[in-house]
Order: structure tokens, then C-alpha cells, then sequence
């Protein structure tokens, strides 16, 4: 549905986003938690940068990223203006082999 909008992303301790793109520009501001965000096709925690509550970041459209937790659970507000939708790059490249 066209319009903006906010999603609370609460991420559990000790998980991983591989990389993925959306078709929206969003923002994001880590409330809690260290978040650890990288951009690229390929989820490379040597590039990833650590995120403390109070960080804010983009996620371009297009534009392809990922990120991580550690031993912490963290929680991020993502803010955008829709339709938007995920597309993982593996999934991506899965399926054009099929």
C-alpha cells in the first residue's frame, strides 16, 4: 500500500540478515542494542559496522546490506515511504538458476 510507515524490528540475540535489498529508501535509528550493518551483496561481518542505541543509518533502494546481532538482542524503528518489499540476493541468484 502506497505511504509512509514504521516497522519496529525487534532482532533476537545471536542472529544474522543476509544481504538483501528493498525497492524504497528507508532510514533507521537503533533504539536498543548494538546493531552491526554493513553494506554489499555478500553479508561480510569484516565490513560491518557497529551500530549502539542512539545510531541512525539508511538502506538505500536498491542498494544491498545486512546485518547482525551478538549477545544482545537489539531493536531498530525502520522508516520508509511504501509499497516497499525484502529481496535476498541468494534468493535472487537461486532463482535465475532454476
Amino acid at each position: 500500500m502506497p505511504g509512509p510507515y514504521t516497522i519496529r524490528l525487534s532482532i533476537p540475540a545471536n542472529t544474522r540478515i543476509q544481504a538483501h535489498t528493498h525497492r524504497d529508501n528507508r532510514s533507521a535509528v537503533v533504539v536498543a542494542g548494538v546493531w552491526y550493518f554493513g553494506y554489499g551483496r555478500v553479508a561480510d561481518a569484516a565490513t560491518e559496522k557497529a551500530l549502539p542505541a542512539g545510531s541512525f543509518y539508511t538502506e538505500p533502494g536498491g542498494v544491498a546490506h545486512f546485518a547482525e546481532t551478538n549477545a544482545d538482542p537489539v531493536l531498530v524503528y525502520i522508516t520508509g515511504n511504501g509499497p516497499t518489499d525484502t529481496r535476498y540476493v541468494q534468493d535472487a541468484a537461486d532463482s535465475a538458476h532454476r
